[in-house]
């Protein structure tokens, strides 16, 4: 696992690289595990809610291709209050077979003895290049992510550059948009949004690894 010095490098090194948009959608909806286009991309609309092209094309249950309709409205978003790209996403409830998975990473960062634990979470972490499994004991207190978020990155053009930082995409089940949280380097590593909070730090290398560059 990179430490926490790595994943603030990788975000700094994030912020101003010269990403190549239309392939770094491309790339991040072949899902891997799931065997299906998952990944996809969303418009951000000021206050940091999401939207689907289908969404804004007024049918949200329908299926986009990756066109040139889709990328104009993609082009003309990063403009404005920009795009946010799913690249990655946790989930506890996905059991995935020790050999279908490229690392399987056991954390234990607390000196207490054996009998103080009492049980053990797994965390499929999930992205197009790569399949790892989490094992963290709940006594831990690690946050993992919910089945409703995922992890990617935030762009949008700022002064004729390319700006990209890490957020996590999260809604609730009871809601019709999805809201954009950036990762903060503020929080204890326990909290979901950290940028040391070790499911965060292996999702931001595996992001780093899916992101193309021109």
């Amino acid at each position: 696992m990179i430490s926490d010095e790595d994943a603030l490098k990788i975000a700094e090194k994030l912020e101003n690289a010269d990403i190549d948009i239309k392939q770094t959608i491309e790339k991040a909806t072949t899902a891997g595990y799931l065997g299906e286009d998952h990944f996809y991309c969303t418009v951000i609309e000021e206050g940091g809610y999401t939207h689907t092209v289908p969404e804004i094309l007024g049918d949200r249950y329908k299926s986009q291709p990756l066109d040139n309709l889709y990328f104009d409205i993609i082009s003309k978003a990063l403009d404005h209050d920009g795009i946010y790209i799913s690249l990655a996403y946790c989930n506890s409830n996905l059991i995935l077979p020790d050999e279908n998975c490229d690392e399987i990473i056991e954390y234990d960062d607390y000196d207490l003895d054996d009998d103080e634990y009492e049980y053990m979470v797994e965390y499929g972490l999930i992205s197009a290049d790569s399949i790892k499994k989490f094992k963290v004991y709940a006594e831990e207190g690690i946050a993992g992510h919910q089945p409703t978020e995922d992890m990617g990155i935030i762009t949008n053009i700022i002064d004729g550059e390319y700006k990209a930082y890490f957020a996590l995409r999260s809604t609730d089940r009871c809601m019709s948009s999805f809201m954009i949280l950036p990762l903060s380097t503020e929080y204890p590593k326990e909290h979901p949004l950290s940028f040391k909070n070790p499911i965060n730090k292996i999702l931001i290398e595996m992001i780093d690894k899916t992101i193309v560059l021109n």
